[in-house]
């Protein structure tokens, strides 16, 4: 796992997109966000997520895949999707979000 870089602490997202590769959560909430992941390179302690959608691309999509082979179609569901505008344009991304800690 490579380095995190920015680090999140008792922060609550609203209606954002957020990327979560190399990036770390503690204490966060999460409300009607678009979360990414695509590699995986992130830490999430003691985290909310309220009507939050999670998106799986790359490395995360290939995983999620393997375990639906495993595990059957529930409690997981993969979608396997690039559709520009999928989630709509209200999702804003987290790069203005203030961070706690760069490492």
């Amino acid at each position: 796992m490579s380095t995190v870089f920015t680090r999140y602490k008792n922060k609550k997202f609203v209606k954002e997109r957020i990327e979560l590769d190399g990036q770390a959560f503690e204490n966060c909430t999460f409300v009607e966000c678009l979360i990414v992941l695509e590699k995986g390179e992130t830490e999430i302690k003691n985290c909310v997520f309220e009507r939050s959608r999670l998106m799986l691309r790359g490395q995360a999509l290939q995983i999620a895949k393997i375990l639906q082979n495993f595990i059957g179609p529930k409690p997981l569901k993969v979608l396997d999707f690039a559709e520009p505008g999928i989630f709509r344009e209200k999702f804003s991304t987290a790069e203005n979000a203030e961070s706690v800690k760069k490492e």
